[in-house]
Formats: structure tokens, C-alpha cells, sequence
């Protein structure tokens, strides 16, 4: 498939994405806008509806990744670039139908070829040698950012499913378990930001971690909450440690000219 084609299908699969999201609270879909389908499932890990706005945010660079990609279609990774993007936009609509309409185990389904996807694509960027700072800026930052919170959305989407099967965490309280599911996030995005020297990952999970803490703050849950703190606290200095890291090589270069 030529390139140009696929940019052109980029472009429709995003006004496709938006459109789908934008009907699922102007109608809303199925009678239930996002936030009231949340609320039918309880879970301890979904953060304050505030940190949902990130949508915003992701959604923003996706535009910026839709205007730029005409400058980039004759590099070498943008086809397969573009047909996992196509994968993950049917995937983002497919899993709001799935969500209002109650399917919460076909979201999960969906929310894992979401982020499979969307891996996929963030290791054809990592394995391929991209310096120009708008390339970075308009096609690897937005894939950074739309997998970190589809990392945080999988994990939500999960605890949730076990919500729908009212299983009560076995062995271990409810609270523990959310506590577990915190630090598996934060360690998983230390991985990926130290592994890829992506600290713009962890950014998206301080935001989480910020949304989980607000939510539980002087609540019966503040365990949940003092958790949270404390993974937002480390991250966020780690996260000044590898951007520093970064900017190393580019410090002795500098001085070396």
C-alpha cells in the first residue's frame, strides 16, 4: 500500500477515533457517558475523574503525529507505523461501543489489542534512529504518552472486569490488591522510561498516581492514597535523574566541538 494512502487512512481512523469518543457523551452512547459507566464499577485503582482530561492531551499530539506525518511517509518505519495505527484506532473506538454497552470482558479483549499495538509501534520508534526534534516531538512523543496511559487504562480495565465477577481479592483485601496493581505500574514504567531512556512515560503515571492519591485523600482508603503519594514522590524524581541522564551525551558533545 503506498504511503501517501496510508496517510490518508491515518488521517480518517483519528476523525474516526474522535468522532466515536465525542458521540459517547453528546448522545451518549447506550444511554451512559464514560464517567457513568465507570461508576456502575467501583474500583479501587481508577483515579479521580479529573485524570481523564490526559485525553485531551494524547489526543492533541495525535493531531499534531496526523498533521506532521505528510513530512515523514517516505521514511522507512512509516508504513508499518501507519498500519499498527490503524489497528489501534479501531481498537480506541471499537473499546468505547464495548465499554457503553456494558462488555466489560470484550473491553478488556479490545484494551489488550489497544496496547499491543500500540507496543508495537513503540519499539519500531525505539529501534529506529530518529534525531530531528520535530520527529520526537510529533511522532515519538505522542506513541510515549497514548501507551503509558493505555498501560495505566489496562490495569484499570482489569481491576474492573474483577469488579463485574464481584471477586473480593481472595486471599488479600481489596485495598492491597489496589496497592499491588500501584506498584506494578511503577515498577513496569520504570522499566520502560530507564530500558528506552523515555522519561516522558513516567510523566503519564505521576499523573495517575496524582488522580489515585486525590481520590482517596481523608477517605477510609487513605492507605491507597499514601501509596500513591509515595510512587508519585519516587517517580517523579526519577524522572529528573533520566531526563538529566539524557542530556549527558549531549553535554559532552558540545563540549567536545
Amino acid at each position: 500500500m503506498k504511503s501517501q494512502t496510508l496517510a490518508s487512512l491515518n488521517t480518517l481512523a483519528l476523525v474516526g477515533v474522535l468522532t466515536v469518543n465525542a458521540l459517547a457523551n453528546i448522545l451518549p452512547i447506550n444511554g451512559l457517558n464514560t464517567g457513568e459507566v465507570s461508576a456502575l464499577y467501583p474500583s479501587l485503582f481508577t483515579p479521580a475523574g479529573f485524570t481523564f482530561s490526559i485525553w485531551s492531551v494524547i489526543y492533541l499530539l495525535l493531531i499534531g503525529f496526523i498533521i506532521y506525518q505528510w513530512k515523514v511517509t517516505s521514511k522507512s518505519y512509516f508504513n508499518e507505523l501507519s498500519l499498527w495505527f490503524l489497528v489501534s484506532s479501531v481498537a480506541n473506538a471499537s473499546w468505547i461501543l464495548a465499554w457503553h454497552h456494558l462488555f466489560v470482558y470484550a473491553s478488556v479483549i479490545i484494551m489488550l489489542v489497544l496496547i499491543f499495538s500500540l507496543s508495537k509501534i513503540f519499539q519500531l520508534l525505539q529501534s529506529t534512529d530518529i534525531t530531528s526534534g520535530s520527529e520526537r516531538l510529533l511522532i515519538k512523543l505522542p506513541f510515549t504518552i497514548y501507551l503509558a496511559w493505555i498501560c495505566v487504562a489496562t490495569i484499570a480495565n482489569i481491576s474492573i472486569l474483577l469488579v463485574s465477577f464481584s471477586w473480593d481479592g481472595g486471599i488479600l483485601s481489596p485495598t492491597i490488591w489496589t496497592i499491588t496493581m500501584i506498584s506494578i505500574a511503577s515498577v513496569l514504567g520504570i522499566f520502560i522510561s530507564r530500558r528506552y531512556q523515555e522519561p516522558a512515560f513516567l510523566l503519564v503515571l505521576i499523573w495517575a498516581f496524582y488522580g489515585i492519591y486525590e481520590r482517596w485523600k481523608g477517605t477510609e482508603n487513605f492507605t491507597i492514597a499514601e501509596t500513591a503519594l509515595i510512587e508519585l514522590i519516587v517517580l517523579s524524581v526519577l524522572f529528573l535523574i533520566f531526563q538529566f541522564m539524557r542530556r549527558i551525551p549531549k553535554i559532552f558533545r558540545i563540549k567536545k566541538r
